[in-house]
């Protein structure tokens, strides 16, 4: 049984958490980014006529979304990042859903591959994003319009009982971290605790864990999902 802290925003950390649990873990929550919608204003997301496809990088910019959108952009096809993103829209009425392979490139390259030049997407996405996907679909003469829908506001510190818990043993804490951003939050709490238990971080992929790089181990999941990251903790 390893100690694991799951530090994702809510309420995708307590889905994991369950998960994790059920695999045998002892399991901490703390998230450390908090969701907060953005008003993007009035007129901010052009009519659907106007676009060839939507494409999403995480389950939050649909839910940030809504609000604002028409019949008419539901109708669209939708790109998500990954599988899990492609869920959250089919859940609020998407039907035509393409899930690429976990990351930012994968997500263009399967753009590219369906929308043909001249052809605008949108992109509802966060305030905060690790990659340019607009810059990625420039050459194939694809336009990208950016719609920012919400933020991830660091929390800033760890509840006192969940360090009081962690600091209780010798064992590694195994943190999983899902994106840059939260490996990132992860890393300026860790930075101001200087009493901290050993920890090894388990991360989606490389640029996710870069920002972790002497705090701890950093192992790469094989596949950029939770079941790649459920992999890497002991049996």
């Amino acid at each position: 049984m390893a100690r694991v802290l799951v530090t994702r925003p809510a309420p995708a950390a307590d889905r994991s958490a369950e998960r994790y649990r059920a695999a045998g873990h002892q399991v901490h929550v703390a998230p450390l980014l908090a969701f907060a919608p953005l008003d993007p204003g009035p007129g901010a997301l052009p009519p659907a006529d106007s676009l060839a496809a939507i494409a999403v990088t995480s389950a939050r910019g649909i839910e940030a979304a809504v609000p604002f959108l028409s019949p008419a952009h539901y109708a669209l096809p939708l790109h998500a990042v990954g599988e899990a993103t492609a869920r959250a829209a089919r859940a609020v009425g998407f039907a035509d859903t393409h899930a690429a392979e976990g990351d930012l490139i994968a997500l263009a390259a399967a753009l590219r591959a369906a929308i043909p030049s001249g052809g605008e997407v949108l992109h509802l996405a966060g305030r905060d994003r690790s990659g340019d996907l607009a810059a990625l679909l420039q050459d194939a003469g694809i336009g990208c319009r950016l719609v920012e829908l919400y933020a991830m506001e660091p929390v800033g510190h760890l509840p006192e009982d969940v360090r009081a818990a962690l600091s209780d043993g010798t064992d590694p804490v195994l943190a999983p971290v899902y994106s840059r951003r939260s490996a990132q939050a992860l890393a300026d709490v860790l930075a101001a605790w200087g009493d901290r238990p050993p920890f090894r971080f388990l991360a989606i992929s490389a640029e996710a864990g870069e920002p972790l790089t002497g705090l701890g181990p950093v192992d790469l999941a094989k596949t950029p999902d939770e079941a790649g990251l459920m992999a890497l903790l002991p049996r």
